[in-house]
């Protein structure tokens, strides 16, 4: 008789026997239906004993026992299976056993010798468990484990020894009695009572993974995270941090989910201080973005600090950073249209600025709106923008203007691109108190006209299609100079992303001036199987050298110095760019170079910076120093990671972190070295060590496939 003739007459065979006795295993006292799958089925009226043998599987809902023999004593309403049987509840619960006594409907019952799997990673191994209204385990002398244990490997990386643990199904808990945790066999912790959620859970409340650190300057230190959930959709952290030379940290972060978007704050604030006679110091930090009605985005972010060395004393953040931004912005994008409002405050933790100095920005305004031009063909644009600047010492600055551009495309049957573009800026100052104007109002009005002149030339050699492009950009302004203050167009840089701009400064107060050419050319190889590369050259030549720019910029004289870029990439294995700016004589005044590599067992990126003084305007002093950043995966469980910062000119390192990591499928530990030295911008240059270890296993810690259970103990 086949499997599906077999299935057929065994529920048949239940039906009958639940008209006969009332009560049958198809149907159990919770009225949920159980089925039943056999090769084979006895029944005996008199002792009312079902046997059912070969491939046997019991359904009830999720909830599958699969094992090779079932007795069913309808009396007594009870099933017995004599030897080994699997229970399976989704793909989160698997319980294997050698024997079992359950009732008919399996929610109580004692199983034997059982091994209790919980979303492929926590390991449960009892003597026995009771199981209770279909809800509660209750495993007596369990051992709990994620780590593999098999006959190569007895002794698992760590294990909790527990006279009793209880696994509330529907809360998704772990209730551990007098429980030892042992590594390596060695016993390390004991608690009379634990409380954990089991690994199905994504976020419940309780302690997080301590971490450990030893530093020159704060001594030795311990960090223990208090998680705790405020619903589906918000959650808060207290990271209290204890020093051993006397400070006590405090972190918070509080995160919360919106129908239409995200808030999240963080803040750090000391209850005692070793490092300066202050007792109290703070920073806080918070982003937010929300969607608004009308398609507008709401997104703001506050970065502010109690002092300038605080967030570098106890690693808050970026260490590299040194300004604080927070900012507020109301923003909508369309098809042809940008409109933005916004507000912002610096707070700058460098030695040599004074935050006084610094401007409020209440408001920005900016809006352009795009349209096809009916007349003459091409595309008209206006642009308008407004600022304010207020400043302590009682300075304002006020600036509105009104952009007009257009811009058409023609396109021969030669290849030949010809751009023409106008555009007409005008904008009125308002200053107050203002250094060098005083109280004054100020108009500007500038005109600019370009032709643009480009011939992309292709050629297909095998899979490889190479591209050579020759260009000229003809740009006329008047000559004369803008008599307005100047808040945002100070720092220019030349490269080759704007070689074929119209204008190099950044902002709206300065335009560059005269009748100048943009010159070059690129070459570029594009193969989507192997190597692709580039390179880039052009110069800017002007009919007049009129001084608006800084000695080092590279486009400080009538014509400017050669600006190249190479890059070179492999799939997405190699990357490669490098950009230089020199003279006629070679001379270079820029040389920056990044590689990036990324292989199975190594990633790297390097970057090598030279930068002549006042390259950016307000650098006093030349730039030259190098990074490197590394991870070489030695194996599946080791991770080695690297950082190095080094300032050429004094030949001194700046910072350096190095990183160990040993993962597999129950642990995780992470071993760190940070370096911060002198000649970084900071006040105390520090080492600290860092220690962190992650057991899997409690709550939803998601390990990659390669660690996935592969024995068991049965």
């Amino acid at each position: 008789m086949n499997r599906v003739a077999t299935a057929c007459w065994i529920v048949l065979t239940c039906l009958l026997l639940s008209l006969q006795a009332g009560s049958a295993l198809a149907q159990s006292s919770s009225e949920q239906r159980i089925s039943l799958l056999a090769d084979q089925v006895t029944f005996d009226p008199t002792t009312k004993v079902l046997i059912a043998s070969g491939n046997v599987q019991i359904i009830r809902g999720e909830e599958i026992l699969t094992t090779d023999r079932v007795v069913y004593d309808q009396k007594n309403k009870r099933i017995t299976v004599p030897g080994p049987l699997v229970i399976a509840v989704g793909e989160d619960l698997t319980t294997r056993a050698k024997s079992a006594v359950l009732d008919e409907d399996l929610q109580n019952g004692l199983i034997r010798g059982a091994e209790v799997l919980i979303s492929q990673q926590l390991q449960l191994v009892s003597e026995e468990f009771h199981r209770i209204d279909g809800r509660f385990k209750v495993l007596t002398k369990s051992v709990g484990s994620s780590c593999r244990v098999c006959k190569k490997n007895p002794v698992p990386f760590w294990q909790i020894r527990s006279r009793r643990v209880i696994h509330d199904e529907l809360a998704r808990r772990l209730y551990f009695e007098n429980a030892t945790m042992t590594v390596l066999g060695v016993p390390v912790f004991y608690t009379p009572k634990l409380r954990v959620p089991d690994p199905t859970v994504d976020r419940a409340t309780g302690f997080l993974v301590p971490h450990f650190s030893t530093s020159n300057t704060l001594g030795y230190g311990i960090e223990i995270p208090y998680f705790v959930t405020l619903g589906d959709h918000a959650d808060m952290t207290f990271s209290p941090e204890f020093y051993s030379k006397g400070s006590i940290l405090v972190n918070t972060q509080f995160r919360r989910r919106y129908s239409n978007g995200q808030l999240s704050v963080e803040g750090a604030f000391t209850l005692a201080d070793d490092l300066t006679p202050r007792t109290i110091r703070s920073s806080l930090s918070a982003e937010g973005y929300f969607q608004l009605s009308r398609e507008f985005e709401l997104d703001f972010g506050i970065e502010v600090a109690s002092d300038d060395d605080f967030r570098s004393d106890y690693a808050i953040g970026d260490s590299d950073q040194d300004r604080l931004t927070s900012f507020l912005t109301l923003r909508r994008t369309r098809k042809n249209s940008y409109v933005s409002i916004s507000t912002s405050y610096n707070q700058s933790l460098r030695s040599n600025e004074v935050d006084q100095e610094i401007p409020l920005v209440l408001p920005e305004f900016f809006a352009r709106k795009t349209w096809a031009d009916p007349y003459l063909g091409g595309t008209f644009g206006l642009t308008a923008q407004s600022v304010t600047l207020l400043r302590e010492d009682g300075s304002e600055f006020v600036r509105a203007g009104l952009n007009a551009d257009w811009q058409k495309d023609w396109i021969f049957n030669n290849g030949l691109i010809v751009t023409a573009h106008g555009e007409l800026a005008n904008s009125l100052y308002y200053t107050q108190n203002y250094p060098a104007f005083g109280n004054s109002t100020i108009s500007e009005s500038t005109p600019l006209a370009a032709l643009d002149f480009r011939l992309p030339l292709s050629r297909q050699t095998g899979r490889a299609t190479h591209v050579i492009e020759p260009r000229v950009q003809l740009v006329w302004s008047p000559d004369r100079a803008r008599s307005n203050p100047n808040e945002d167009s100070t720092q220019v840089e030349f490269e080759e992303t704007n070689l074929f701009s119209y204008n190099r400064f950044p902002g709206f107060d300065d335009t560059e001036r005269g009748l100048r050419a943009n010159i070059g050319v690129s070459y570029n190889r594009y193969d989507p199987e192997g190597w692709n590369y580039g390179v880039t050259i052009g110069r800017i030549l002007r009919a007049h050298d009129l001084g608006q720019f800084s000695t080092g910029t590279g486009i400080d004289s009538r014509n400017s110095d050669y600006v190249s870029a190479f890059r070179l990439s492999y799939q997405d294995k190699v990357d490669f760019v490098n950009r230089t700016l020199f003279d006629n004589d070679f001379n270079l005044s820029k040389n920056e170079a990044q590689l990036a590599l990324n292989f199975p067992k190594l990633s790297t990126a390097a970057t090598y910076v030279w930068l002549e003084a006042d390259v950016v305007a307000g650098a006093s002093d030349p730039r030259h120093e190098a990074t490197v950043e590394a991870e070489y995966r030695h194996s599946d469980y080791w991770t080695y990671l690297a950082q190095w910062r080094h300032n050429l000119l004094t030949g001194k390192p700046t910072s350096g972190e190095f990183g160990v990591r040993y993962e597999n499928e129950c642990v995780a530990v992470n071993l760190s070295l940070s370096l911060q030295y002198a000649g970084s911008g900071i006040v105390r240059p520090t080492r600290e060590i860092g220690l962190s270890v992650e057991l899997a296993g409690f709550g939803n810690k998601k390990r990659n496939k390669k660690y996935a259970h592969r024995c068991s103990t049965l």
